[in-house]
């Protein structure tokens, strides 16, 4: 029997739980190359985008009303 996909609505694309996970990881992985090294800065930087993300995806959800103005 196969599966009906998922409707649009429905599909969870990004994850604040496990944007936080990977965020942890790559912290400790910044840890094990050096902060100075070139993986450690592009490693960080790449946590810094998750960090963005995570950041206006709870400020979105947080405040819904802020955003009226979008439904007009």
């Amino acid at each position: 029997m196969m599966r009906e996909p998922a409707h649009a609505e429905n599909v969870e694309i990004f994850s604040v739980r496990l944007a936080k996970w990977s965020m942890g990881v790559l912290a400790m992985m910044v840890a094990v190359v050096g902060k100075e090294s070139l993986l450690g800065l592009i490693l960080r930087q790449t946590g810094s985008e998750i960090a963005s993300l995570v950041r206006d995806e709870q400020s979105t959800s947080r405040y819904p009303g802020d955003q009226w103005f979008q439904n007009n």
